[in-house]
């Protein structure tokens, strides 16, 4: 009798944990990438959403630590539907995070936005 759980030899959490690294490491890429871009002829603008986008991935994280300390109270999960709910948690948790950013996170954001114009020389006055 074969095992329904596994594909090709890998086991379905083994591909669902890969999934989920691959798109962390995605989002880190993007948020790494909006910093980076930083230099002297931004705008204010621009430097608040680089910003606001590493504000979110940081809170993101947060979010996804907290939840895996909860799993881990609760043990493995096994059931089709709990593998399920675990797939479309991690856009939940991003799309929670950003919220969280845009009603809470300003006072952080704008620290940033306050120390990259100085480090980078760019004019904040609107």
């Amino acid at each position: 009798m074969s095992d329904i759980s596994s594909i090709g030899g890998f086991n379905t959490s083994y591909l669902d944990t890969l999934s989920t690294l691959s798109k962390d490491a995605n989002r880190a890429e993007k948020t790494a990438d909006a910093v980076k871009g930083v230099s002297s002829d931004m705008t204010k603008e621009e430097l608040e959403k680089a910003a606001k986008s590493f504000e979110s991935y940081f809170v993101e994280q947060i979010l996804k630590e907290m939840k895996q300390s909860v799993d881990n109270i609760n043990g493995p999960t096994n059931s089709t539907a709990e593998k399920y709910t675990e797939y479309f948690m991690d856009s939940t948790i991003q799309t929670l995070a950003e919220e969280i950013v845009d009603k809470y996170g300003q006072q952080f954001t704008d620290t940033m936005v306050e120390q990259m114009g100085r480090n980078y020389g760019i004019n904040l006055k609107e």
